[in-house]
């Protein structure tokens, strides 16, 4: 990938929030010389990692930049970010205020998210050989609901972490998909994540008054 304006902007959009959430987190850190070392990491990793396409046709090519700039976040900690303090990185991370002024109050239902969705599913599968890094799913909706399913068979984040050598944070991340989709109004259950070893991510999405219709209740075994 190349670092550009894309790399730039993850960056602008999550450092401040980041930076500060470690800096509550970990007051030991010594901050001036962990923002140059993450700063450096995260262009190394952008640069090293291979492409997978234009964000016109693959809505995930910001998912992998801001992959990348949280895995650099956990490698240059020396390991200070423990399992629940990367949780909370997690979490602070997506609700960053450029996250929120992005998704918050915007429908994961809209026909306009919908069409989108369904071609770039069907594009992520038509591509894989040229973009390996990439995702390769289904999306299936249910007529005249909001509501559908997307089935990720590979995950870009799962095969960056693997690039990157730790893997152990993958499940982590994945947890930014409750947040995401929350700011879009949208309720996921989840129970099989490629992050946890499963061998696929059964995201199911319905709008807060489609789960309120079937009387949905969070499994137990959601991830």
């Amino acid at each position: 990938m190349k670092y550009g304006i894309i790399g730039g902007f993850i960056m602008f959009a999550f450092a401040k929030t980041a930076f500060d959430h470690i800096e509550k987190e970990i007051p030991d850190m010594d901050m001036a010389s962990y923002k140059k070392r993450v700063k450096k990491e995260y262009k190394a990793i952008v640069k090293r990692t291979p492409g997978i396409g234009k964000m016109k046709d693959n809505m995930f090519v910001m998912t992998m930049y801001a992959g990348a700039f949280l895995i650099a976040l956990y490698k240059e900690a020396g390991g200070k970010i423990n399992e629940e303090k990367l949780k909370g990185l997690v979490r602070a991370a997506a609700y960053c205020p450029l996250m929120v002024k992005a998704k918050q109050g915007k429908s994961a239902f809209t026909d306009k998210e919908i069409t989108n969705r369904t071609k770039q599913a069907k594009w992520s599968r038509d591509h894989i050989e040229e973009y390996p890094m990439n995702w390769f799913y289904y999306f299936e909706t249910v007529p005249g609901k909001d509501e559908y399913y997307i089935t990720h068979k590979q995950c870009g984040i799962c095969k960056l972490t693997k690039q990157e050598h730790c893997q152990e944070i993958t499940k982590y991340l994945c947890m930014m998909d409750y947040y995401t989709f929350e700011m879009q109004g949208a309720v996921l259950d989840r129970t099989k994540t490629l992050g946890y070893g499963d061998d696929e991510c059964n995201f199911h999405l319905m709008s807060k008054d489609r789960a309120d219709e079937i009387g949905f209740v969070k499994s137990p075994e959601a991830k």
